[in-house]
């Protein structure tokens, strides 16, 4: 399945809302971004939990990498909410995707990189950085 890349940050956006402590089933947020279908969003929460984006807990699955509707989102991992601060902005995200909108296949992870650069190098400028401090990476 190919994965819908505003799907993605929607989840990393609500998943970030979670109070602490608290938990939500991947039913409940889908109900929260029912723009998109459940197999979307059970797919990319299965992806990002394979990848440490986000924490799942109550998995009682045989597959670790299987996530079912009534599975609970915990949080997002330092390495979610690092990725989400790339990406959390929506001119920065409009910007992007109507750039990278003219490719057929732009995965979220390069749109991630993208993100990440662009970021960069507005630091970049910012800051009047000379090359030997300029910021290459910024927390991802």
């Amino acid at each position: 399945m190919k994965i819908n890349n505003d799907c993605a940050r929607k989840i990393l956006i609500e998943v970030e809302k979670i109070p602490y402590g608290e938990t939500i089933s991947v039913a409940k947020l889908h109900e929260k971004i029912s723009d998109f279908k459940i197999e979307e969003v059970l797919a990319i929460v299965t992806l990002f939990n394979r990848e440490h984006y986000l924490t799942i807990i109550d998995k009682n699955s045989y597959d670790e990498n299987d996530v079912l509707r009534d599975h609970k989102i915990k949080c997002l991992t330092e390495r979610g909410y690092k990725t989400l601060d790339l990406i959390r902005d929506d001119k920065l995200w409009n910007e992007i995707k109507t750039k990278v909108d003219k490719f057929n296949e732009i995965s979220i992870y390069t749109i991630f990189d993208i993100a990440n650069k662009i970021l960069s190098y507005k630091y970049n400028q910012i800051f009047n950085l000379p090359d030997n401090m300029s910021v290459s990476s910024i927390r991802w």
